[in-house]
């Protein structure tokens, strides 16, 4: 473990002392921030996979709900070929 210091809004530490117990702020901060690491990582590899998708001449998406539709195609066809093994 390591010791920082780090500067929130009033507001969130208010809300924070007044949900959280004493001995478990730390736990809270630290989930809430590996929770938003990983979703920044995720996006980072996304953008990376779309630069990588368009210069080998994928699919493009007009809209994130074409996107959405695409992949869920794409999970249920290989739920289906891992069913028929």
């Amino acid at each position: 473990m390591t010791r920082i210091n780090i500067t929130l809004p009033t507001n969130l530490v208010g809300e924070l002392k007044k949900l959280v117990p004493a001995r478990k702020r730390s736990e809270v901060i630290a989930s809430a921030l590996t929770e938003r690491i990983a979703r920044i990582k995720r996006e980072e590899s996304l953008r990376n996979l779309k630069g990588i998708w368009d210069k080998a001449g994928g699919t493009a998406f007009e809209t994130e709900e074409d996107l959405k539709s695409w992949r869920k195609s794409l999970w249920a066809s290989t739920e289906k070929r891992f069913k028929s093994k």
